[in-house]
């Protein structure tokens, strides 16, 4: 009887340990997977506070035939500054990356940060006339596409 009892309290011990042992497997997943929601969170908040749109028109963007460079304007409509250099943006013009020439604040010439409201130009190197698919992607990861006639 004795013997019936100890393996009993063995029996009891063991399903304790183990349940201990799931719990704290349990809890730490379930940190760790708040914590990654937490960070996909504030990655989503600062990709829809740095917002931007194109603003050319589709039927016409501009290019400079002598300089063999095509225009691309942007608009600063998130809540928060943009950097704005040669660096912070990615061209791809119908499925390859083009190279920026030149960014210009157009709001506030003296300034390498888009405010919202504000206005940039992108220079890039491409002096080919016709429809053309337009994609900017910021440093962020954003992106914005447009189709227009580059006239």
């Amino acid at each position: 009887m004795a013997s019936s009892a100890l393996s009993e309290i063995i029996m009891f011990v063991a399903v304790l340990l183990i349940a201990a042992f799931v719990a704290g497997i349990l809890t730490t997943s379930t940190y760790k997977i708040s914590v990654n929601i937490g960070k996909k969170g504030d990655e989503l908040s600062t990709k829809l506070s740095q917002d931007f749109e194109i603003i050319n028109d589709p039927g016409s963007i501009p290019r400079n035939s002598s300089a063999g460079i095509t225009i691309i304007y942007i608009k600063n409509t998130g809540k928060d500054p943009i950097i704005f250099t040669d660096d912070s943006f990615t061209v791809i013009i119908d499925g390859n990356i083009v190279e920026i020439s030149d960014t210009k604040q157009l709001s506030n010439p003296e300034s390498n940060t888009l405010y919202p409201g504000d206005v940039g130009e992108i220079d890039v190197n491409y002096n080919e006339t016709g429809y053309h698919k337009i994609k900017v992607v910021s440093d962020s990861g954003i992106s914005r596409v447009i189709r227009g006639y580059i006239s």
